[in-house]
């Protein structure tokens, strides 16, 4: 019985051996991690009396502000910037929003390119813009991000009310991407 246990010993052994390879530690130097962080900007409905004013005339335009979710810590690692915005809009008219930069002093420091165009009673539409990778960098001086909504005007000349069932979803994030790498 001793020779069997010595025999499977050997043998275990010799597959041990020859499953191990060495192991290389300078690959920890060419190492990278990518991960993305998702980070929702703004939710609203857009009703018709946001389109009036206190004496119930109609105006076409309307903003809204948040403060910029963005850290300078991992500013060297960013390498995509992605803004995507899904709407649905019940109106019959045709709305553009302006996605516009803002820096600590509330001075427009960038604006998204394309404007984004929503069509009259459209249903959900997804809009992604990227920020050019040569213009990354102005998300860091980036204090509050401005939406700016401008209403067409109506093709037969009538003007909303109060008490019209109309609305414009508009639902926003930004997606940051990042790859961690030794620099």
């Amino acid at each position: 019985m001793k020779p069997l246990k010595i025999i499977i010993v050997l043998i275990t052994f010799i597959v041990i051996q020859s499953c191990v390879k060495d192991v290389d530690f300078d690959q920890v130097d060419d190492a990278s991690i990518q991960t993305s962080y998702i980070s929702t900007l703004v939710y609203f409905d857009l009703e018709p009396i946001k389109f009036l004013d206190e004496y119930n005339n109609e105006i076409t335009w309307t903003s809204d502000f948040i403060e910029a979710p963005i850290s300078t810590e991992s500013q060297d690692y960013l390498e995509r910037v992605e803004f995507t915005v899904i709407t649905e809009n019940t109106y019959n008219r045709d709305f553009k929003i302006d996605v516009v930069f803002f820096d600590e002093n509330s001075a427009p420091v960038y604006q998204l390119k394309p404007s984004i165009n929503i069509l009259a009673n459209s249903t959900t539409t997804t809009t992604i813009i990227e920020i050019p990778q040569n213009e990354i960098d102005v998300i860091y001086s980036t204090k509050y991000f401005g939406f700016s909504i401008l209403m067409s005007k109506s093709e037969d000349g009538s003007v909303l009310s109060g008490n019209e069932d109309f609305k414009l979803n508009l639902k926003s994030s930004v997606q940051l991407f990042f790859n961690f790498r030794k620099i």
